[in-house]
């Protein structure tokens, strides 16, 4: 892309605000390799992230979050999606925004909430048999962990509010724009 761009870019939000989605056209665009934190953590675990919470549980999850996520920011160059909780430990959130420029993907609520009701894999959103939640249930859920994760999220570099219909290879040109506008402040 060009000089201003940095090493490695990493991506937050809510569950279901399109990190992934995102990430993949972001990385594309930029000719790098796209990482999904969750995705990294099932290989190494050899089971799905609900598998693991429900028979590791959440402390383990988090021990390997941590210790992924280091190698991952001292790798190639690539864009990373964290997972939605990856900035609650402190150390961790710090870790992330001295090695990378971190992007807050703030999707609209009800986009997200769209979303994460047509994913049967969020273990925050399942009924112990495995269901998913009725919407109110899930509505409660969302608005809580906003409530909670929102001020961690706001710590990045980049804010990003993607417009709930416009195409995703468009939403990152913009969002390309932004990092590039930021990397060529914090140069000079």
């Amino acid at each position: 892309m060009n000089a201003y761009f940095p090493k490695m870019i990493t991506l937050c939000g809510m569950m279901g605000c399109g990190k992934s989605a995102h990430g993949r056209q972001l990385a594309k665009q930029l000719g790098r390799p796209f990482l999904d934190l969750d995705q990294e953590i099932e290989r190494v675990f050899g089971k799905a992230v609900h598998a693991i919470f429900a028979q590791n549980g959440e402390a383990a999850f988090r021990a390997a979050e941590r210790e992924i996520l280091a190698k991952l920011l001292f790798g190639e160059s690539a864009v990373i999606a964290l997972g939605g909780g990856a900035l609650q430990d402190e150390s961790n959130a710090r870790f992330i925004r001295e090695n990378s420029i971190l992007c807050f993907i703030d999707a609209p609520f009800d986009s997200i909430l769209d979303r994460v009701q047509r994913n049967t894999r969020r273990p925050l959103l399942l009924n112990e048999n495995g269901t998913l939640k009725t919407e109110e249930e899930i509505r409660n859920i969302l608005l809580s962990l906003d409530q909670k994760r929102r001020p961690l999220y706001e710590t990045a570099q980049i804010h990003f509010r993607p417009h709930p219909n416009a195409k995703v290879w468009a939403s990152v040109k913009k969002l390309i724009q932004q990092i590039d506008a930021h990397s060529r402040k914090t140069e000079n």
